[in-house]
C-alpha cells in the first residue's frame, strides 16, 4: 500500500551523496528526464519504467512544483509489464509453424526459422497484451537525507534503487530495522524507550512522515 492509503509497508533508506544548490530546479529537471514513458503499442517493450505524480499516476506533470513539501520531496515510481502466458505464446506458435509447413512444403523448420518465427508471435501477442501497472510511492526527507519507499518487495526495491540512482546520481543506502532504531535513540538522546519503536503503525500522515524521518 502506498502512503495515502490508511496503512504502510515501506523500507528506509539513507540517500548518499551532494545535493545541488537549487534542488527543486534539479529535481525538476531529472523528474522530467526520467518520467514515465508509456510504451508503443507498434513496438511494444515487456517493461516501462518511470517517475509519475504521487497524486495522479496517469500525470508527469511536475512542473508546479507539486511535488516539494518543505524539505519533503514526493513522487512515485510507476512500472508497467507486459507478460504473454506460456501456453498462449506456444499455441500461438505451433499454429505459425503449422502455416509455414503448409506454405513452404518443409516438414521441418530450421532453427533460424524457429527463431524468426518465434520473434514474429511474441511481438504480435505483445501488442494485444495489456500492460500491468504497479505504483510505489517515494517520500524522501532532503533535510535529513532519509528516504522512504513504500514497498516491501526485494523486487521492487531492487528496480527503484538501480533507477534513483541512475536518475538522480545518487546512491542509496537500505536501513535496517535495527539500523534505525539506533539513530532514532541517538537522536532523543538515548531516552526514547524500545517498546515505543516496536508498536506497529495504525496509519499513516504527514506528521508521522515528519516523526519517522
Amino acid at each position: 500500500m502506498g502512503m495515502y492509503s490508511g496503512l504502510a509497508s515501506y523500507v528506509c533508506y539513507k540517500v548518499n551523496g551532494d545535493l545541488p544548490a537549487n534542488l527543486n530546479e534539479a529535481i525538476l529537471t531529472k523528474l522530467k528526464e526520467f518520467s514515465f514513458q508509456e510504451s508503443d503499442q507498434t513496438i511494444p517493450r515487456e517493461k516501462s519504467i518511470g517517475w509519475v505524480s504521487a497524486e495522479n499516476m496517469a500525470s508527469i506533470f511536475f512542473d508546479d512544483l507539486h511535488f516539494s513539501k518543505g524539505p519533503y520531496l514526493v513522487f512515485s515510481l510507476r512500472i508497467d509489464t507486459r507478460k504473454v502466458p506460456p501456453l498462449a505464446f506456444k499455441a500461438a506458435l505451433l499454429k505459425e509453424e503449422l502455416k509455414f509447413k503448409g506454405a513452404t512444403g518443409k516438414e521441418r523448420l530450421s532453427i533460424k526459422e524457429k527463431e524468426k518465427l518465434k520473434d514474429q508471435v511474441k511481438s504480435s501477442l505483445m501488442k494485444r497484451s495489456l500492460p500491468a501497472p504497479a505504483l510505489y510511492d517515494v517520500c524522501w526527507n532532503t533535510a535529513t537525507g532519509m528516504l522512504i519507499f513504500f514497498s516491501t518487495s526485494k523486487t521492487a526495491n531492487a528496480e527503484f534503487m538501480d533507477f534513483f540512482c541512475a536518475s538522480f546520481e545518487l546512491s542509496l543506502t537500505p536501513l535496517s530495522p535495527f539500523e534505525r532504531a539506533q539513530m532514532l535513540i541517538e537522536k532523543h538522546g538515548g531516552k526514547i524507550k524500545i517498546e515505543k519503536l516496536s508498536k506497529p503503525a495504525a496509519g499513516f500522515d504527514w506528521s508521522a512522515i515528519k516523526k519517522a524521518v
